[in-house]
């Protein structure tokens, strides 16, 4: 028998507030789609992804949220094998990048979802494994296995800005787990080192004599003395700026400020990061530090969105008339740095009414913490929360250059239907959260 509890324990303001964003997204995607050759009908299929969206959030609702928990690792470790099955048979199309599934018409992304069953698989691993309140080191790395299998996976696509994503999505809820303060606040310091240590490869490296440079300096027709010298220090590694300077000033073969010596530090550079990630994320952290350096290649994503933001001034210009969309300026417009378009378009006042709208989702959604008893609930809800609110930082962040380029899209309001489907079903979850509220309280 159907229990009236059910609909007056219903969030209405949580779900029109989710419904006003996606409509939102929709004429975003709409007016920023028109510069694309072929007008193509993205906002049309977004509206189609919502509509879907809703219906699967409310399969979710039907379902009893404690019965939705027992199948929490099976769902995870369903997406873990999605993922591992699409590094094996290479996704969709010819390209180096396989994301994608091809289901018909239909591109599903397996990465989206493990987002959302990373933070199910933890939360029930903690509500299950009863250690809340005490858990050391051994307590803590196990669960960590949860999250690093598809961060694994997902940096194979590659994905980094997903993967890492996936990963940041494991420390608010083993904090509410009950992380021993001390091992919290070693986490803490090991993050700010690993920053400090990232953004310090980038200013010391090697100075790596390759063929391509030597191929270079012979085709700006530089001194021939010049050619021959990098012609016998060919495949030669300098660790020092000065080492190299020394090189090649040595019987004043070039002066001390010759433009060829800028010239040839610059292009000889490999900062000790690039050991690491992959060229195209090379390009994203440095034109991150300074976007000019390559404003046509690298750094034109970043230098195109800050103009649309700037542009926009303090009203906008108006709905469907963004020069960056309209002229097709700004690539990936409709998806990473639709923000861009609607800041452009709304203006400041805009832009911050939709972070508004936003701030109101997740104080609206962290509000169910309070009012349920249940570990699970607790987690899932801190673990939806913590995903949008990452989510939203990063995309507004980038779009602003405050952030590399990492490709994360913005909840609800970027075009994408396996984005779309993954962030409403974890809104229905927390819906379902508090309008079964009454059975555990």
């Amino acid at each position: 028998m159907f229990d009236r509890r059910l609909i007056s324990n219903f969030d209405w303001v949580l779900l029109l507030i989710t419904i006003g964003i996606s409509l939102l997204g929709v004429l975003a995607i709409y007016s920023a789609s028109k510069g694309y050759p072929g007008h193509p009908d993205y906002w049309l299929r977004q509206l189609y992804w919502l509509g879907i969206s809703l219906g699967v959030g409310f399969l979710v609702l039907l379902v009893d949220i404690r019965t939705i928990a027992q199948w929490s690792y099976l769902f995870h470790w369903s997406v873990v094998g999605s993922l591992l099955l699409l590094l094996v048979l290479g996704g969709s199309g010819s390209s180096q990048v396989n994301r994608w599934f091809m289901v018909g018409p239909m591109a599903v992304q397996p990465s989206e979802f493990a987002k959302f069953s990373s933070v199910m698989a933890l939360a029930y691993y903690f509500r299950d494994a009863r250690r809340i309140g005490n858990i050391g080191v051994w307590g803590a790395l196990r669960p960590f296995v949860i999250v690093l299998v598809p961060f694994f996976l997902i940096v194979n696509q590659p994905d980094l800005g997903t993967a890492l994503l996936v990963l940041m999505l494991y420390f608010p809820i083993i904090v509410l787990a009950g992380l021993r303060i001390r091992l919290l606040m070693s986490l803490i310091m090991l993050l700010a080192v690993s920053v400090i240590a990232l953004f310090a490869s980038f200013q010391y490296g090697t100075y790596d004599i390759k063929p391509d440079l030597v191929k270079q300096i012979r085709q700006e027709r530089a001194p021939p003395e010049l050619q021959r010298k990098l012609e016998e220090l060919q495949g030669r590694r300098f660790y020092t700026a000065a080492s190299l300077r020394r090189e090649l000033t040595s019987n004043l073969l070039l002066r001390v400020d010759d433009p060829n010596l800028v010239r040839i530090e610059e292009r000889s550079f490999f900062p000790y990061i690039s050991r690491v990630l992959r060229p195209y994320q090379q390009k994203r952290l440095i034109t991150f530090l300074n976007p000019d350096q390559d404003p046509l290649g690298a750094g034109y994503h970043v230098i195109q969105s800050k103009v649309a933001v700037g542009s926009g001034g303090l009203t906008g210009k108006g709905f469907g008339n963004s020069t960056q969309g309209s002229l097709n300026f700004l690539p990936a417009r409709h998806t990473d740095f639709i923000y861009s378009i609607f800041a452009e378009e709304w203006g400041l006042l805009g832009a911050l009414g939709l972070l508004g709208l936003y701030l109101a989702l997740i104080l609206r959604s962290l509000s169910i913490i309070l009012q349920t008893n249940d570990r699970f609930s607790a987690m899932v809800t801190v673990g939806i929360v913590s995903m949008i609110v990452y989510q939203v930082l990063i995309n507004t962040g980038m779009a602003m250059g405050l952030l590399p380029v990492v490709g994360v899209t913005l909840p609800l309001f970027s075009y994408g239907g396996s984005s779309m489907i993954s962030t409403m079903t974890g809104i229905a979850l927390l819906l379902n959260i508090r309008m079964r509220r009454f059975l555990w309280n």
